[in-house]
Formats: C-alpha cells, structure tokens, sequence
C-alpha cells in the first residue's frame, strides 16, 4: 500500500509540474502581449544595457516607449556585426550571458547570408532579454 500511495504522489506532482510547464509556456508563447507595456519595455531595456555592459559593451536607452525596439536594434546590430567579425569568443561570452543557444545561433549562420544572419541574431537576442523580463515577472508574483 506504501509503494501505491508513493506512485500516486508521484505521479500528481508530475502532472502538477507538467501543467504549471504547459500553462506558463502557452502564456510565455504569445510575447507580442508585452511588446507595449511600459513597464516590460523599461525592464527589458535595462536588462539589454545590464547583459551587454558586463560584457564590457555600453548600449543605452534614451527611456522612448514608442521607439524602444528600434533604438536598442540599431545599437545592437553592429555591436553583433563586429564580435562576429573579430572576437568570435567575446561573442560567445555575451550569448552565454544572455541565455542564448549558440547552436540557434550557428543555425542561422549555416542557413543565411551573413547580413541576415546577423539581423536575425539581434532579434533574437532583444527576445531573449523580453523573455527573461516576462519570466522574472512572472514568477515574482
């Protein structure tokens, strides 16, 4: 009777885990809901100008709302552009920091024109930065 109320308990906290994962994913999948929050849009900038500055690289938010995304591509995308050009490990480093999978990243590049590439590279790392925002918000509650 032990071992059958063990495998219950078991089996509830695996479907308690397994729904709190498919509910939080399903929320987390449709990002475009916190594109235009002001206070995500700030948290995120912030999170940008942290991940980059610990990698010694100074990007900066002017506190524009409505041209946030723009503002932080148009720095990032030649920050990514020279790293990849000449110090292909700092590169590594900064997706590290940023919780970004060098394989995605190296699919892209295998898949792409260089300019696209990096493009794509950048936007995936302002997603990235929005993600962990959401996530940390989230969970705070």
């Amino acid at each position: 009777m032990r071992i059958t109320l063990f495998k219950m308990l078991k089996q509830v906290q695996h479907d308690a885990t397994f729904y709190l994962c498919r509910m939080l994913s399903e929320k987390l999948n449709d990002i475009s809901i916190y594109k235009n929050n002001e206070e995500i849009i700030r948290l995120t900038a912030a999170q940008v100008e942290k991940d980059f500055a610990s990698n010694g690289i100074d990007i900066s938010f002017s506190g524009n709302i409505a041209t946030a995304y723009d503002e932080l591509f148009v720095q990032v995308k030649p920050v990514v552009q020279n790293l990849l050009e000449n110090n292909c490990n700092k590169f590594s480093q900064l997706l590290y920091t940023i919780d970004l999978s060098e394989k995605k990243a190296n699919e892209i590049f295998a898949n792409n024109s260089f300019a696209y590439a990096v493009e794509k590279i950048t936007q995936f790392i302002l997603e990235r930065e929005l993600l962990k925002v959401i996530t940390r918000k989230h969970f705070s509650k």
